[in-house]
């Protein structure tokens, strides 16, 4: 009879410090995707917690990225028998190689791993599973329902129960299991599902709102303080987040006939867009109103 064995780790975050927004992150690659058994668990977990009573949270690509990326490299390097668990990152990527807990610091704290990789706005807590024979994604959620710490996050209880999440990351490789949860809204609007014509809405986005607003009538107009233009959609994604993170929560990227122009700020309201734009063109010279 095959021995079954299961892990679990969980980051809580032990130590609250500001950091400074690292020079280089990581950008999601445009054939980025997750497969049918990440969709699977993620669509479980929300209906573990709407059993609950408890709203959904949004799929986020940015921090499924940053699940992914661990579950690989969790994959490849991990080593049981040293002093570091699951949540230790090694020395083999583009990221500061941890052992956790014994390395855990102020400067180097896991729960801003999802900022150091991908830009991502908020601290991250994550949690983690291995199984040498059980891993499927039904099987995964059970064993964290199983486990208090486990459940007590992904039901906001306990510890837990003033957090709001407004994100979520799923990632899968090899036996491996890994969620990322955070209070921080991710800008990207959609994931796909690999092999499918599936493509996760994130709802929270606040492009994916003002894409839907864009589709109202013009009855019902959006003044969107316009700073730039871009060639590409990855180079207007990259400024939105720079500017997010100066400080800025609205900048969104608005596309129109395969234009990309970055917008600081929004209003449905003329004359509260027309004097924001007074104090906008202060900081940034020809900022002007893109009416949709």
């Amino acid at each position: 009879m095959k021995k079954i064995v299961f892990f679990l780790f969980l980051s809580i975050g032990l130590f609250i410090v500001n950091t400074k927004t690292l020079a280089q992150t990581d950008t999601i690659p445009d054939d980025f995707c997750i497969s049918t058994e990440e969709y699977q668990l993620y669509q479980l977990i929300n209906d573990y917690r709407k059993a609950f009573a408890l709203p959904q949270i949004a799929l986020s690509k940015s921090l499924s990225y940053v699940a992914i990326t661990h579950a690989r490299d969790l994959s490849v390097n991990f080593n049981p028998d040293t002093i570091c668990n699951m949540h230790s990152w090694s020395d083999k990527g583009r990221w500061k190689p941890i052992c956790f807990p014994s390395e855990q610091s102020k400067k180097n704290n896991i729960k801003f791993k999802a900022k150091e990789i991908i830009g991502y706005s908020s601290e991250a807590y994550e949690i983690t599973y291995w199984s040498n024979v059980e891993n499927s994604p039904r099987q995964i959620l059970s064993f964290w329902r199983e486990n208090k710490i486990s459940a007590d996050l992904l039901i906001n209880r306990g510890n837990w129960e003033n957090k709001s999440w407004k994100a979520i990351g799923i990632g899968i490789e090899d036996g491996y299991a890994v969620v990322w949860l955070g209070e921080g809204i991710d800008y990207e609007v959609s994931t796909p599902v690999c092999g499918t014509s599936i493509q996760v809405l994130n709802n929270a986005s606040p492009e994916y709102k003002a894409k839907n607003t864009q589709k109202q009538s013009t009855e019902n107009p959006v003044y969107y303080i316009t700073i730039g233009s871009y060639k590409n959609r990855k180079d207007g994604v990259n400024a939105v987040r720079s500017y997010k993170e100066m400080g800025y929560p609205k900048a969104i990227l608005v596309e129109t006939a395969n234009k990309f122009r970055v917008a600081i700020d929004y209003f449905t309201n003329k004359k509260e867009a027309d004097r924001s734009l007074k104090k906008y063109a202060q900081k940034f010279k020809g900022a002007w109103i893109l009416t949709l």
